[in-house]
């Protein structure tokens, strides 16, 4: 992954939203939860560092505006 991590940019949208269940996307949102797993898990594994032990509560997260990026 090329630069800093802390400086990605990620966009949250509900799972029962019309954003969720695009259809460009495909496949159903239990398969695209499972699929973002699954990649998150290679992912961290290619910067060969521990696995976060965070929990998703506790996960360290900036909320900002577009306006402020």
């Amino acid at each position: 992954m090329k630069g800093n991590p802390r400086q990605m940019t990620v966009r949250i949208v509900p799972l029962q939203s019309n954003e969720a269940g695009d259809t460009r996307v495909g496949r159903t949102v239990t398969e695209r939860l499972a699929l973002l797993d699954e990649l998150s898990r290679r992912a961290w594994a290619l910067t060969k560092q521990p696995t976060p032990s965070y929990t998703r509560r506790t996960m360290p997260v900036k909320f900002t505006t577009l306006a402020e990026q």
